[in-house]
């Protein structure tokens, strides 16, 4: 009896098929709203039921009309983002903040690492500091400040990045209409005007470079000799840049790797076709060592294992019974209060087998499921790393709350719809697996998908963004014309039973909308703030008060709000009065913990943070200092001397 053979690519499909039931789930359930998940649902439906007439309207296109209608879409892009960075910028916190003024501090020439503690205890983002200071040096010759310096970058990557997702899908699917959804996703959803847009940090690198190696090794075979050395050069380059600024890269490495032994036992004839780009990424790898080790040195930065944390804390810090496998701040205030490298090391030997212990094997599945879920989750994505508008416009304010929510829908139903559609790709591939070939660059690609869905479900902590990555492989599995959906090959109209099937689901969705509760909320929204700051937990430095001294800081309020707080250092004890301009009212404010904070109704208008240091020796206040990086709208003023880019750390909002 003849045994046959099964394709591991078919396998491997079948494992990512698994993964994308988790995303689905947990886009259409998460965060729980049952009006969120009801729209999500609706529009879902929706786009399904009319697939077949979009690709009947879209076969009748030539590609002279679809070429015109992308390039108006990108444009329109471009405008609403330059429009979103001069009228709506976003408060900017945590990792890329720390990244963002030291970068600067470079940039001028200022080569000190000891204004915080952070670089020592996570040096993974020495080298993306070292190249963005580069760059704001390029943009200080240009006489641009910090802040349209820095997102100058942000919008350059983050459209290059669109374009050439744009790009593969239409080169690979030989269809308009994949290329076209794809471009009005990228308009109406969050994506291109948030997190990627707004706040520079290492995934954006990340995600261009994987969409820039999977361009090229795609399009490899139908190169000519030129465009072999060019496009070669550009994936030696962008696979060096990507694993200096985001080490998980190797995950691709790992990948390529596995992919090259299998071809090479199995299949010699098809490891020809992708030997070259192959070797090209392992030698961007290979030269990523000594990249990485070239710009700590230019940038004059030193490890110090005093404060340096193991790698495996962040494999401890994901099994936390307490958490659900994100970040923990109580896990890095435990590893924080232990001195030196070594003992942190010797601590984690033996509390990690303690919390795996604790979990149990039915607890670890579980604690996995959680973190895929939350991995390929992208409700909270396009807040990552960002408090909220630093004083958005009067007429934004209005529809803040309406636009937020249908922002999150959208995203939640565009990526439900990319899984599901990788999903029974991945079916259809399962269903040839006694056929077909293994196809090198699906297998590469499904496998990196795969290894970036290990890292962070069973490794690594897990956050939202880091699922981003799945976007340039994903959406070159839905575009490979050869595991297209019958459907899609031959375009029929929708049975009656599929039509009375989608109404009642709709109807079904829309009733229980209707009865549902609210879908806004005014919690969480602020109506202006400002929450940059350094952080004390990395020990940063203060800025001391003269005794009897006066800080204060104008602030336009463009709708009303109901609680104010300004943060100040725990032990600092500073009077503090929030003073109406229009009205010459004055309303003092109630210490807490670290904060003073006043709870009242706050109209529409100008007012003025005061703080006064009332002892009679200096101390140290909470204040937020860059170089050239407008952190508000209006500068902080100590003793009638203006400083335009200082700041309190402060917030106004709606509801708390």
């Amino acid at each position: 009896m003849r045994i046959k053979k099964l394709s591991i690519t078919s396998i491997l499909a079948l494992i990512l098929a698994f993964a994308m039931i988790i995303g689905i789930i947990s886009n259409l359930l998460r965060p729980f709203d049952i009006k969120a998940t009801c729209l999500v649902l609706i529009g879902c439906l929706t786009i399904w039921y009319l697939k077949p007439l979009y690709l009947k309207w879209d076969k009748s296109l030539s590609e002279k009309t679809v070429t015109r209608i992308l390039t108006l879409v990108f444009i329109a892009i471009m405008i609403v983002q330059l429009l979103v960075l001069r009228f709506l910028p976003t408060s900017v916190y945590h990792d890329p903040f720390r990244v963002l003024v030291q970068a600067e501090q470079l940039s001028h020439g200022n080569l000190s690492w000891n204004d915080s503690l952070y670089f020592w205890r996570f040096p993974n983002n020495v080298s993306l500091t070292i190249l963005l200071s580069y760059w704001l040096k390029l943009t200080n010759f240009l006489h641009m400040d910090t802040y349209w310096g820095i997102h100058l970058l942000s919008f350059i990557l983050l459209d290059i990045f669109i374009f050439a997702i744009l790009r593969s899908v239409r080169r690979l699917s030989h269809q308009h209409g994949a290329a076209l959804l794809a471009a009005m996703f990228f308009l109406v959803s969050p994506f291109a005007y948030t997190y990627y847009l707004q706040v520079f940090y290492s995934d954006l690198p990340t995600l261009l470079s994987l969409a820039i190696v999977f361009n090229v090794l795609i399009g490899w075979s139908s190169f000519n000799r030129t465009k072999k050395i060019v496009t070669g050069i550009g994936l030696v380059l962008s696979v060096i840049v990507g694993e200096v600024v985001k080490p998980n890269l190797i995950v691709l490495l790992v990948a390529v790797s596995l992919v090259g032994i299998w071809l090479l036992i199995k299949n010699r004839q098809q490891l020809n076709l992708i030997k070259m780009p192959l070797i090209l990424i392992v030698l961007g790898f290979v030269l990523a060592v000594p990249t990485a080790a070239g710009l700590k040195s230019a940038g004059h930065f030193k490890n110090n294992n005093e404060y340096a944390f193991p790698t495996a804390h962040w494999i401890w810090m994901s099994y936390n019974p307490r958490t659900t496998g994100r970040y923990s701040f109580s896990d890095v205030q435990t590893l924080s209060s232990i001195q030196g490298k070594q003992a942190k090391q010797e601590y984690l030997k033996k509390a990690l087998p303690e919390r795996l212990e604790q979990l149990g094997p039915l607890g670890i599945l579980k604690r996995w499921f959680v973190k895929a879920s939350i991995l390929l989750n992208v409700s909270f994505m396009p807040n990552a790393y960002s408090g909220s508008f630093i004083a958005a416009p009067k007429l934004y304010q209005k529809f803040e709350l309406q636009l937020s929510a249908i922002g999150m829908i959208v995203m939640r139903i565009g990526f439900t719809l990319l899984y599901a559609e990788t999903f029974f790709r991945c079916l259809r591939l399962w269903k040839r697996r006694f056929q077909s070939t293994d196809d090198p660059r699906i297998m590469l690609t499904i496998l990196t998908a795969l290894g970036y869905l290990a890292f962070h479900t069973l490794l690594w902590e897990t956050e939202s963004r880091y699922g981003q990555v799945m976007v340039p492989l994903l959406g070159i599995l839905c575009s490979i014309p050869s595991l297209a959906l019958e459907s899609e090959r031959r375009i029929r109209q929708r049975t009656k039973q599929e039509g009375w099937f989608t109404l009642g689901a709709v109807v079904a969705s829309l009733a229980v909308f209707v009865v549902a509760p609210s879908l806004y909320s005014a919690r969480g929204h602020y109506v202006a703030e400002q929450q940059s700051q350094l952080s004390l937990q990395f020990d940063a430095k203060k800025t001391k008060i003269r005794p009897y001294d006066t800080l204060s800081q104008q602030v336009k309020l463009n709708h009303t709000a109901r609680h104010f707080d300004v943060s100040l250092n725990p032990a600092a004890e500073f009077s503090g009065t929030l003073i109406n301009e229009q009205t010459h009212q004055h309303y003092e404010l109630k210490r807490t913990e670290d904060a003073l904070m006043l709870k009242r109704t706050l109209p529409e208008g100008m007012y003025r943070i005061q703080l006064r240091n009332d002892l009679q020796r200096s101390q140290s206040v909470l204040i937020t200092k860059t170089m050239s990086y407008r952190l508000a709208p209006y500068p902080l003023e100590i003793d009638q001397h203006k400083y335009p880019y200082w700041s309190f750390v402060y917030t106004f909002s709606r509801a708390k």
